[in-house]
């Protein structure tokens, strides 16, 4: 697998759109230039496909799920296990795509990475559970079966943020339930996501079980409706941004296509007053700036009881003023936008309890807690992406839940607490898909143990092993009478 991109005649790196186990050609007219917010430059292009990109890509997955929809457990399982394996000998390479093209630090990169191989490995030892079927007597002579089968071709539209984790798990997920994936790889990553299709194919998944197209922002709706329209294709997954998601939503509706959404969060921290403070101060911290805020379980929301409220902002303040940076955004729009949101909240009254959330340069931003946030600011209603959170003080558990409730979003909680039936007790009351009791709300395991899960606002549907598979898999019921 290349590290070093193809040029074109004017000597121009750029990344192909993959059709059927091949680069296709497209006119250069059509490149979309990948900018690197670190660089402040232009680090190469990607091509843009167009509507007739988009329908030979769809009938390729079709053309391929016919017959790789018969491969065996043992074959899809040997396949994951070859792709786990070249997973790991080329993760210094799929580093230093994400880093080149997202501006990530080497730590989240390395997280990444890292988790490639695991994520393929725990779905080829989960892989036969989700699909044995069963047999059971009816009746006199009838007998019923019961067999699981995949859906068909998925269209999966995978962030920029969580580039490597989340495009590996997406695609290898509907590969192990015997689908196949076309995949629409952000116009921010294109190499990134080049680079997990290219690794399944040389695997030795079939040509066409895994293809990849790009589209530019202007043709992305014209060209994404194209596919979800198409008859072939059986389902959806989309994560990214509420906005963008409930635009997609509207498309899969119009031509009954089922979806599962991993969207946005305002993901809040409740800190108990039993709670290890200076630990929950430093997870606090963490969890908002990590990758410049720009997780969709980033934390957000610091709830604090009252009675401890002074002596942890002076913890979450020196936790916050001990990190060296915030990283990048992945854009300068996209700092600028983060920027915007925390003036918005100052301007509404709100107070820097920790940093100044000014700008260190054209796409960074100045780590920042703020205190006092009205509820009629933008910062207060909606995702901010940015890295920063504010505190928000409650007399008591009961309004903890309910403050952590009030918001649109359900993906990503935190609790700290020492006592371990009060933490529990409250997790059952949080409206959340994902919580965990003191540790950060960017809990990423790589292993998938467990299911990663949206309610509410966040969207619908789980991730991770066997809850992931069976989003790809449909029940079919066969009944039969024995001649007599």
């Amino acid at each position: 697998m290349p590290a070093v991109l193809p040029t074109d005649a004017d000597s121009r790196p750029f990344v192909a759109c993959i059709i059927d186990g091949r680069h296709i050609e497209m006119s250069p007219s059509t490149y979309i230039p990948v900018f690197s917010a670190e660089k402040q430059r232009i680090v190469h292009y990607s091509q843009s496909a167009d509507l007739n990109a988009a329908k030979l890509a769809i009938e390729s997955s079709w053309d391929a799920f016919k017959t790789y929809r018969r491969a065996s457990v043992d074959e899809r399982q040997r396949l994951l296990l070859k792709a786990a394996d070249i997973f790991d000998d080329t993760i210094s390479d799929a580093m230093q795509r994400q880093m080149t093209e997202t501006s990530c630090s080497i730590e989240w990169a390395k997280m990444n990475a890292g988790s490639m191989s695991v994520i393929c490995r725990e779905l080829a030892r989960v892989l036969p559970d989700p699909l044995m079927g069963n047999t059971r007597t009816l009746a006199g002579d009838q007998k019923s079966t019961v067999v699981r089968e995949p859906v068909g071709p998925v269209l999966s539209i995978i962030p920029w943020n969580g580039a490597l984790l989340l495009c590996v798990r997406a695609v290898a997920t509907a590969l192990a339930a015997g689908c196949t994936v076309l995949l629409k790889a952000s116009e921010l990553c294109p190499w990134t996501h080049q680079f997990v299709v290219e690794t399944f194919l040389q695997a030795g998944f079939p040509a066409g079980s895994v293809n990849m197209i790009v589209s530019s922002r202007t043709a992305a709706a014209e060209v994404t409706e194209a596919i979800i329209s198409h008859p072939s294709l059986r389902k959806i997954e989309f994560i990214g941004s509420a906005v963008v998601g409930k635009a997609i939503g509207a498309m899969a509706a119009k031509s009954l296509k089922p979806i599962i959404m991993e969207l946005g969060d305002q993901s809040p921290v409740i800190v108990l007053e039993d709670a290890d403070l200076d630990k929950a101060a430093q997870s606090c911290a963490q969890g908002a700036m990590l990758l410049h805020g720009q997780v969709c379980f980033s934390t957000e929301r610091i709830i604090v009881l009252s009675s401890i409220k002074d002596r942890f902002c002076r913890l979450l303040s020196a936790a916050v003023g001990a990190l060296p940076s915030a990283g990048f955004a992945v854009s300068n729009d996209f700092a600028r936008k983060a920027k915007l949101a925390i003036d918005d909240a100052v301007s509404h009254g709100a107070k820097f309890l920790a940093g100044s959330g000014a700008m260190l340069g054209p796409a960074s931003l100045s780590p920042s807690i703020l205190t006092d946030v009205m509820p009629e600011s933008a910062l207060s209603k909606s995702e901010a992406f940015a890295p920063t959170a504010f505190v928000i003080a409650v007399e008591n558990d009961e309004d903890a839940v309910a403050e952590a409730n009030s918001r649109e979003g359900g993906m990503s909680a935190s609790i700290f607490t020492s006592n371990r039936d009060r933490g529990v007790r409250l997790a059952e009351e949080l409206e959340f898909g994902m919580i965990q009791i003191n540790q950060t709300t960017l809990a990423i395991e790589p292993s998938i143990k467990g299911p990663a899960t949206c309610v509410k606002g966040s969207g619908w549907g789980s991730a991770g092993g066997r809850y992931g598979i069976e989003n790809f898999i449909y029940y079919k019921a066969i009944s039969f009478e024995e001649p007599r």
